[in-house]
Order: C-alpha cells, then structure tokens, then sequence
C-alpha cells in the first residue's frame, strides 16, 4: 500500500488528524504506506510516535544536553537560504544512505503554503551548524528532517535535535512528537527510538489505532 495526497493546506488540525492515521509528509504532498522498497526487497515499516509526557531522558540524553550547553538555539518559521543548503550539502557528503539532493527536493513548499514548517538552528558562535526541521500542528510535531556539519558529530548532533523538538513540544505543551517511521531488519531508522522506548506507540493499520510498543 502507498497513497499520496496533494492539499492545498496542511496544518493545525487537519496535520494532526493525518498524522493519527499513519500519513506523513511528502514533499509538498503528504503520504501514508506500509512498506518500503530497499535493494529490491519490499520491508514492512511501523510508523511511532512519542506521548511527549511520558518520556523520561536517560543519562546519555543528559549527557548529549550537556555537550550543547556551549552553542546557541533558536526555534523559528523555516526560510531557505544559501547558507541552510550549504550546510545541508556538507551534511549530505558525509552520508553513505540516499536522502534528497537538496532542500527544495526534500521539502518542496519553501514559501510555508501548505505546512506550517518551523526550523531549529544551532550556532556555535555565528557559523551554523545544525538545523532540525518540523511541520506544527495543534497538538503535535513531525520531525521532518535533521542535519548537521560533520565536524560536530563527536556531539551526537542528530540525536540532540531530536532531544530539542521533545523540548519544544513541552514548552508549547504539545503531547505528541512524530519522529516517522522504522523498518523492523533496518537499523537506519532505530534512532527514533532512543529518546524513550517505553513512551513510544506503534500505529496499527488494520485497527487505525495507536498502542505502546
């Protein structure tokens, strides 16, 4: 199963309710499915989701806010620039996986038509050097995209951006963060697990339900 859907808005309430179904973004579109194809094999996927409120950090996410208390943060309304995409393809040259070749690929709606898109930027100094990407609905977040400059990966950069969309979410008392999907067999996407195993929740395609994993 694969569907996409184009709309000509996608947020606050209505990003919510997609979301509890199991779609996600997609571009400019969003999309909901089961499996994905890797290396010509079909492998089914869980989409999950945090209950924002029943996540209790570990010592190594202690240990990874720790690293970070030397750079500064910023969360605002996501805006492309020169500076974001070059940025983005350092990241990129530093990656063995297939991602998108650029940000206007990835993300399409540059201009915030359809989703209501807030970024997350990490200076050291003035050179930027991590970025978090999320969609905002009502009473969720999807984590959309996540990247860094290599020469900060000694200070788990990608995890710490997840570490901030958690923060965010209770801040503005959000109760649900939507990191996507991971395929059981694929340890890629098992890092959207670490922030708290047992506040997690798998979606349930045949009951359109949600429950713990």
């Amino acid at each position: 199963m694969f569907s996409v859907l184009r709309l000509p808005g996608i947020r606050g309430p209505l990003l919510d309710l997609f979301l509890s179904q199991g779609w996600y973004r997609y571009g400019g579109a969003i999309f909901t499915t089961d499996h994905i194809e890797t290396e010509g094999l079909s492998t089914p996927v869980i989409w999950i989701r945090y209950q924002v409120d029943q996540i209790i950090l570990s010592k190594s996410s202690e240990g990874i806010i720790k690293k970070w208390n030397g750079f500064s943060v910023r969360v605002k309304p996501f805006q492309y620039n020169e500076e974001l995409e070059s940025l983005h393809q350092r990241y990129l040259a530093s990656v063995k996986f297939e991602v998108a070749q650029s940000l206007p690929d990835l993300l399409e709606d540059l201009h915030g038509w359809i989703y209501e898109t807030q970024m997350i930027e990490v200076r050291d100094q003035n050179k930027l050097i991590a970025v978090g990407i999320f969609d905002l609905g009502e009473q969720s977040i999807a984590g959309i995209k996540n990247f860094f400059c290599p020469d900060y990966r000694a200070y788990s950069p990608g995890k710490m951006l997840m570490l901030l969309k958690y923060h965010y979410c209770l801040e503005n008392k959000i109760p649900l963060y939507y990191p996507g999907y991971i395929a059981p067999g694929n340890p890629r996407f098992d890092y959207k697990l670490f922030l708290d195993k047992s506040a997690t929740e798998q979606f349930v395609f045949e009951s359109t339900s949600w429950i713990p994993m």
